[in-house]
């Protein structure tokens, strides 16, 4: 069964996914993307970003660790352990900073304990959307659970 072509297009739009208690990264970066073809997706629950991974085949994860961060940290250990997982951006406070390391370890593509612009967060995504390989966007969109557990 082939996709339609508006899924295919669905799934390769840079698409940035957001984890945050409190609205700020979401809304600035539909503000920062507000020209460009750029989906922006605000999750509440980290369990939220998992869900809203499936399909997803060029874009980043942003997670406010500063209100969960063993959540985000086993987000990380669980996404990671995918060689084909988007990259992951955390953002968080000075009061959870000493996790910085734990976070990159686990694969963290950048860690951020102070606050950044919203045009330099914009800059980072789409660097990072433009590295992804030309076959992560040609690959088959499989539900991102089934890709992370079915691997031996």
């Amino acid at each position: 069964m082939f996709a339609s072509s508006a899924a295919i297009s669905q799934q390769t739009t840079p698409t940035a996914i957001v984890f945050e208690k409190q609205p700020r990264w979401a809304p600035e970066l539909q503000r920062q993307f507000l020209t460009e073809e750029v989906r922006v997706i605000a999750c509440r629950s980290v369990r939220d970003v998992e869900e809203r991974l499936a399909g997803v085949v060029r874009g980043v994860v942003l997670l406010d660790a500063s209100t969960a961060p063993a959540e985000c940290l086993q987000f990380l250990r669980r996404e990671m352990a995918d060689p084909e997982a988007l990259p992951v951006l955390i953002v968080g406070t000075k009061r959870i900073a000493h996790l910085e390391w734990s976070f990159r370890e686990l694969g963290a593509a950048a860690f951020f304990s102070e606050r950044i612009p919203g045009h330099e967060m914009a800059s980072l995504c789409r660097r990072l959307w433009s590295s992804q390989s030309a076959s992560r966007s040609e690959r088959p969109a499989t539900s991102h659970h089934q890709r992370g557990s079915s691997r031996p």
